[in-house]
């Protein structure tokens, strides 16, 4: 026995060593994403970043690539076999989250981030206003050095846009527009009337007091000024060059490169264009199908076409005020939150609270959309509903929106994730398209069965907003593969949806910012629906649909196939 000491020793500390390196590296991984992005840093709530801005020009890139090569190389030495099974999850993610990373500094996306939704105009005052430590001088101190980054970061935004310039890879013009738009409403509102004066009036007194007038003298005197510059060059030098017919990757150099890239970074599969929009084509053909049905017990005598303009007219469907508009919102996720508990066995500690989308941004943003809480938990997720313009705002989608966007859709994942302690950091903040999208997008359907569309009008919103996805996969590959332009892209959207004029054409300009982003939302709902139908096969009558929610969300956001060899591990064939 005393001579198998040792050799047992060595063999325990084997696993031990292999956990001990898995474990720095998951650290060193996440330390250097807030390192290289202390936006995100303050986003999330991690602290020590907060004085500080990315570099979103060459030498950031350098130093992201730099970064993921290193990392790679140590993830790729680490001994998988001597690890549990977690362990070996988080390994895995990691890779392939290197991998993509590394695919895509490689190629020159840099070049068209022109973004009218979430670009630098809006994202960085957005973090700030919501996200930003403000309880002492020292946080004080911190936003002020911030803040006097932000010219720079937007100067090299615009070297980017100017290199794009310089290739041949030029924006589209509408969303162009749209930024040009939103840059002149910036210049002309006040310094305390910015998201960053609310980011102020949150330090307690006497602070808010002495550093109030320091923080938005920065605003007045270099922020805005440097806004100004920006408008003048858009509209002057990048405006004229932007593209009117096809505009979509498309009409650029490499851009079918560049598309093929955005799929695989989405969808976390290998699919091609063609593929996707055939899918596409299918899903909407069963979806109007059901429509149809819909038209038929409503004594519609006509098309379906003419049914679904006749819904998008009738001012009985749309809301009358932004107030009625939130108290839907919020009587909606007060309803939901009583039939969960029949169809989860795990639900978050982790609130959520309902907000209209802030002046300074609604014109631009979507219907609602999810803002996660930070790592730490300490304020809520926040479901956030576009209360502009009221009167376009479909009443018959709103229950499909919060199954979507809150409960148990985006808050679900996202704050079971943030609350399991047992994932390291990055695996709980993963960002995985398909899997985020899709599982929002499964819950939509999910409320069929718990009984919350109360009637035609509202399945006929749900079915709008399922139509809307598989339309994203059409659209999306139509502009990006097809050479589709603006118009031929809003033509289709209004045969097979319900949506407003507004809806669609603000639809169609982000599916052209936001290459493949668009493809995600489908693949990864019918991957989970194949899964749950795979998983009952297996399971027979010992199949629970909590215990398959729970084996969905239970490991934060993967890759398809990672999810699905996760999944299919807890419903093991008989």
């Amino acid at each position: 026995m005393r001579l198998l000491l040792p050799v047992l020793v060595l063999l325990a500390a084997v696993p031990l060593r292999a956990a001990e390196d898995a474990g720095k590296l998951f650290a060193d991984y996440w330390a250097e994403q807030m390192r290289l992005s202390p936006l995100t840093a303050t986003f999330y709530g991690e602290p020590g970043r907060d004085a500080e801005l990315d570099d979103n020009g060459p030498a950031g890139r350098a130093a992201r690539k730099a970064s993921a090569e290193a990392l790679l190389k140590r993830a790729r030495a680490v001994d998988r076999k001597a690890l549990d099974a977690e362990a070996r999850l988080s390994v895995d993610v990691l890779k392939d989250m290197l991998q993509e990373e590394l695919a895509g500094l490689a190629l020159p996306f840099h070049e068209l981030e022109l973004d009218h939704m979430s670009g630098p105009s809006s994202w960085i005052p957005t973090v700030i206003q919501t996200a930003q430590p403000m309880k002492t001088a020292e946080d004080a101190a911190a936003l002020e050095k911030r803040l006097k980054l932000v010219p720079g970061y937007y100067r090299l935004h615009r070297e980017n846009l100017a290199a794009g310039l310089a290739s041949g890879r030029v924006a589209a013009r509408v969303p162009a527009t749209k930024l040009l738009s939103q840059l002149d409403e910036m210049i002309s509102t006040p310094a305390d009337k910015t998201p960053y004066a609310e980011a102020a009036a949150r330090l307690p007194e006497p602070l808010r007091a002495e550093w109030t007038p320091r923080l938005l003298k920065v605003v007045s005197d270099e922020i805005h000024p440097e806004l100004v510059r920006w408008a003048a060059w858009l509209k002057n030098d990048y405006l004229p060059k932007t593209r009117d017919g096809e505009v979509g990757l498309s009409g650029v150099p490499g851009g079918k490169a560049l598309y093929r890239r955005a799929i695989r970074a989405h969808t976390t599969l290998e699919k091609s264009p063609a593929e996707l929009h055939e899918i596409g084509l299918e899903e909407i053909a069963g979806i109007r199908s059901e429509m149809s049905q819909i038209a038929r017990r409503a004594g519609h005598a006509g098309d379906l076409e003419s049914f679904l303009d006749a819904a998008r007219k009738d001012p009985k469907n749309f809301f009358k005020s932004r107030e009625e508009l939130k108290a839907s919102a919020d009587s909606l996720i007060a309803e939901i939150k009583t039939k969960l508990p029949e169809w989860f066995g795990t639900m978050p500690r982790t609130d959520i609270v309902v907000k209209p989308v802030e002046e300074y941004r609604e014109k631009n943003e979507g219907a609602a959309f999810y803002f996660q809480p930070p790592t730490d938990l300490s304020r809520p997720g926040v479901y956030y509903i576009n209360t502009y313009r009221p009167e376009t705002r479909s009443r018959l989608s709103m229950t499909s929106l919060a199954l979507h966007e809150a409960v148990p859709g985006h808050h679900f994942q996202i704050a079971l994730a943030l609350e399991n302690k047992a994932l390291p950091q990055f695996r709980r903040s993963a960002g995985y398209t398909a899997y985020i999208e899709g599982w929002a997008l499964y819950t939509e359907r999910l409320g069929d069965e718990m009984g919350l569309y109360k009637n035609d009008l509202s399945r006929l919103g749900m079915l709008s907003d399922q139509a809307l996805r598989a339309c994203r996969l059409v659209v999306d590959t139509g502009l990006h593969a097809k050479g589709w332009t603006r118009e031929k892209a809003v033509e289709y959207m209004k045969a097979n949806t319900p949506m407003s004029q507004e809806e669609i054409e603000s639809e169609v300009d982000r599916y052209t910012v936001w290459p493949g982003q668009a493809l995600a939302y489908k693949v990864g709902q019918r991957e989970i629906m194949a899964l749950r139908e795979e998983a009952r096969s297996r399971a027979g009558r010992r199949f629970d649909v909590k215990a398959f929610h729970d084996a969905v969300l239970r490991h934060g956001p993967l890759p398809l196939p990672v999810l699905r060899a996760s999944v299919l591990e807890a419903f093991p064939a008989k």
